[in-house]
């Protein structure tokens, strides 16, 4: 990053270490430095070039800390100053825009950041941090349901990353994304290879963290197969670890319905509930709404009202795919009950949003 300036002030050099440590995520170092920046930089000392790096790099750091509120008011004050900034700024600038609306769920406000910062690619010379943002553009792609630019970003950043270090941890996060895109183009023994591998590296490493993903991802395979026993026992590990709780139960419950154990099913929509209203995650009691409604005894009526009030919140945020899957899936309750009309309504609305989904591909 700004290291390269031959003749940096200390204030650039010192911001360029804590930079570093974020890229990096060492953590330990990123406090120590965020410290020291704190203790050592005066901003009324410092000049409008260093002034633009530290509010950058605040911007970062608030995305590592997850202090959203505090993101959204920093960037907003860097908008005002886009036109000062130079490419290698404003490359960073569109980076971080992209990680703060990827953390918000607006994936396609991520996808569009993106593509603005890679506009400015040629001005970084980090390899690292150019195998960062590849990283970050694919997994922004698997959530928009580009798969096959997804997987072409996630080979780029695993290259990238394995020139650096063959060794570096961040390839297990690549072949995670490859896993998924895989898994979601049904090519599942492919997705299985890619999950193990990704195992071997964050054992390797001892990454709990990693660990966890990759035993929610092979749980999320073996779902996708409809093999509900494996899937079960993968999700079922992981549930006393309190890892990402509101997925885990959402996945535990549809494996239950689908096995007709109801008491199970309904008990962790139940916990999925009351885990997104304490973490107030309002996509997933969307999701979990929609899959009480599917196996429910209700008439098709009500499953009917209360799916398409639901898919409101899909459709608003353009999350496309989840709008295609459950509309298919609420056509093919109505096709079921002979209400044919009806389904034929659902099944356009789920062709109009894969045709969306399409769109966004256009875009590029």
């Amino acid at each position: 990053m700004i290291l390269q300036t031959e003749k940096a002030s200390e204030v650039i050099e010192l911001l360029s270490r804590w930079n570093v440590s974020m890229r990096d995520r060492n953590i330990a170092v990123v406090e120590e430095l965020n410290m020291e920046v704190r203790e050592q930089i005066d901003p009324a000392g410092m000049d409008q070039h260093e002034i633009l790096w530290h509010s950058l790099l605040e911007i970062r750091y608030s995305l590592i800390q997850k202090n959203f509120d505090d993101t959204a008011v920093l960037l907003q004050q860097l908008e005002l100053l886009q036109g000062q900034l130079s490419p290698e700024m404003a490359f960073y600038y569109h980076f971080f825009k992209g990680i703060f609306a990827y953390s918000m769920n607006q994936y396609v406000e991520a996808v569009a950041c993106y593509y603005e910062a890679e506009r400015f690619m040629g001005s970084i010379e980090d390899k690292i941090e150019v195998a960062e943002f590849y990283y970050k553009a694919a997994t922004a792609y698997y959530h928009t349901r580009k798969f096959l630019l997804s997987l072409s970003y996630a080979k780029l950043a695993k290259t990238m990353f394995e020139e650096v270090s063959k060794n570096d941890l961040r390839s297990g996060d690549c072949e995670n994304i490859l896993g998924l895109c895989c898994l979601s183009l049904k090519q599942y023994e492919q997705a299985e290879e890619h999950f193990l591998d990704s195992l071997d590296i964050a054992e390797k490493f001892k990454d709990e963290e990693l660990l966890n993903f990759i035993r929610y991802n092979l749980g999320f395979l073996y779902s996708e197969q409809h093999l509900s026993d494996i899937a079960i026992r993968h999700l079922s590990e992981l549930y006393s670890k309190e890892f990402i709780p509101h997925k885990l139960s959402f996945l535990l419950a549809r494996e239950y319905f689908k096995m007709e154990d109801q008491e199970n099913g309904f008990y962790y929509l139940q916990q999925g509930m009351d885990v997104c209203s304490a973490i107030q995650n309002e996509e997933y009691i969307h999701h979990l709404q929609i899959l009480n409604a599917q196996y429910s005894t209700l008439p098709s009526e009500e499953i009917e009202r209360i799916v398409t009030e639901h898919l409101k919140y899909f459709e608003e945020r353009q999350l496309w795919g989840f709008v295609q899957d459950y509309a298919e899936a609420l056509a093919t309750i109505l096709h079921h009950e002979k209400r044919f009309e009806k389904a034929s309504t659902y099944f356009y609305q789920a062709f109009r949003a894969k045709s969306k989904i399409e769109e966004m591909g256009y875009l590029r």
